[in-house]
């Protein structure tokens, strides 16, 4: 008896992995850890799956030029992975070598909705020259000083601590990716921009922070390009998030999984939620239950 338990038990993993052709995740607050680091048996474990067969991506509010390490630890490119940036605007497939462009944000675009925040009181900024830079700040010295004393740990407000400050908007690109806000107006600065602007969408960051994307960039919109260049169902997708733009992902595909510490919308889109954080190897704890 314990023999035919065992069968039915291992035939039972192999068809969960064979159910299962893309695992996308998210990185800050999912693979990631408090420190941006993902650990030796989450990296084990997910090469394993790409040795089974397994399309593996990263889908990620972070631009392309930051994911290099996260590429190369988890062998994406070896294993014909591929990675999202930007809210999934930009697509590299390393099957192909491919790279696929949703729409940008022109630079009167980005001035436009910059000068919009800055009625709303909001603070503006944008990542160009491998940085960020934020503008219209008057007490930028002050600000800056609470970003580098204060031990936040996310990576959204992280990354201010190296920000330029400017006090007139000046952009160096002709194209953005996204422009990023944060303030305690938000809500009313997003219903102020997209009555006048259907062209645009909002990816909330926590409680004070969100970013603006050209209608057509989503984690979502980048899956589903994915799925139909490789010729599989978005049924088959399993992906793992925790924050704003992560909600139509996990809505959709058919292993959505938020984690322990994920916002109260991504749990309630999400069919499943894992027991553990981000910081106590959530994703491989779930992995292992759901696969093993």
């Amino acid at each position: 008896e314990m023999s035919a338990s065992l069968v039915g038990s291992e035939m039972c993993i192999r068809d969960r992995v064979k159910m299962v052709k893309i695992i996308a995740f998210d990185l800050d607050g999912t693979l990631y850890d408090k420190h941006k680091h993902i650990d030796k048996d989450t990296i084990h474990k997910i090469i394993e799956f790409e040795q089974k067969g397994i399309v593996v991506g990263i889908v990620t509010g972070r631009f392309y030029e930051e994911l290099g390490e996260v590429i190369k630890i988890l062998k994406l490119r070896e294993y014909n992975g591929f990675v999202a940036s930007s809210n999934g605007l930009e697509i590299h497939d390393f099957s192909e070598g491919e790279m696929k462009s949703f729409t940008r944000l022109s630079k009167d675009e980005v001035k436009g909705i910059v000068k919009e925040a800055k009625k709303h009181h909001l603070i503006s900024y944008v990542w160009q020259n491998g940085g960020y830079t934020m503008f219209g700040v008057s007490v930028m010295n002050i600000i800056k000083k609470i970003f580098s004393i204060i031990p936040l740990d996310s990576h959204y407000i992280k990354s201010l601590q190296q920000a330029k400050f400017e006090t007139d908007v000046v952009l160096n690109e002709a194209l953005y990716d996204k422009v990023c806000f944060a303030g305690i107006t938000i809500p009313k600065f997003k219903t102020s921009v997209l009555k006048h602007h259907p062209q645009y969408r909002f990816y909330d960051v926590g409680k004070l922070g969100t970013e603006l994307c050209k209608r057509d960039v989503g984690k979502l919109e980048a899956i589903r390009y994915i799925c139909r260049k490789k010729g599989v169902s978005i049924s088959s997708v399993m992906a793992f998030g925790d924050n704003g733009n992560d909600v139509e992902l996990l809505a959709s595909c058919g292993y959505g999984v938020a984690m322990k510490n994920g916002s109260a919308q991504v749990k309630k889109a999400a069919k499943y939620i894992s027991d553990y954080t981000n910081n106590e190897k959530g994703v491989l704890r779930f992995m292992n239950s759901f696969f093993e």
